[in-house]
């Protein structure tokens, strides 16, 4: 009782802030660290999809695969994206990434769940689920990997092993960021390894991953696991760029 009084006292005189707008947020319950205007400005990803990539077709779709896929095939077998990579979502993710605002992983949790269930995302269909690796030296740097947080929040809804020692980022790449989309395919070549092969033989995968843009680094990534015998392999992001 005596902490519950405290707890409110701190929150009545610090309350928090939308890391958006910069609104007061009373809730104490609010995890996300977003008001509520902000958090439903958030653009849930929806169809038509490209079934490849999960991309947003537009209303008249004329073809089956979106511009991006019918360019570049990528080695996974399908993506799934929860929303659009737009603002409020970009600032989030920069925090989240960049400046260590690790509890936006709720926000994003509800997100990602939220659109498994909207469309009923068959999760159970996979035996392992597999966070990007970061490099080494970007890992201290950063001093946790995005991918990895995102992996451990869904562990409940996959009802599969996460397996995070399963694959290495074999050389430090430079960021995708300012890339075109034809360099950043090419700068992901042979940047992943599998280190335990026989973990993933036969198995059916599923990649996790902050951002879909081109697909190049998750494609690479299913490329090694199927070069070391992997089954199915899916993706799913939380965000996709459109």
């Amino acid at each position: 009782m005596l902490s519950e009084i405290i707890k409110g006292t701190i929150d009545l005189i610090y309350p928090w802030h939308c890391v958006i707008c910069s609104r007061s947020i009373q809730n104490a319950n609010n995890l996300s660290g977003l008001c509520a205007a902000c958090y439903h400005s958030i653009r849930i990803n929806k169809p038509p999809f490209c079934p490849k990539c999960s991309r947003h077709l537009g209303k008249r779709p004329t073809h089956r695969l979106c511009n991006v896929c019918q360019k570049q095939p990528a080695h996974y077998d399908f993506a799934w994206a929860a929303c659009v990579y737009e603002e409020p979502l970009k600032t989030l993710l920069h925090h989240f990434k960049y400046h260590r605002k690790k509890h936006l992983q709720h926000v994003f949790q509800e997100c990602i769940v939220g659109f498994i269930h909207a469309f009923s995302l068959d999760i159970s269909q996979f035996d392992l689920m597999i966070p990007v690796p970061l490099h080494p030296t970007k890992l201290r740097e950063r001093g946790f990997n995005q991918s990895e947080i995102l992996a451990k929040s869904l562990l409940s809804q996959a009802q599969c092993p996460l397996q995070k020692n399963i694959i290495a980022r074999r050389r430090s790449t430079p960021s995708q960021t300012l890339l075109s989309q034809k360099e950043r395919w090419t700068n992901m070549q042979g940047a992943f390894t599998i280190k335990t092969p026989q973990a993933v033989k036969n198995k059916s995968v599923l990649i996790i991953d902050d951002l879909l843009t081109t697909g190049a680094t998750v494609s690479e990534v299913a490329r090694e696991l199927k070069r070391s015998g992997s089954g199915l392999v899916g993706v799913l992001t939380l965000a996709i760029k459109c």
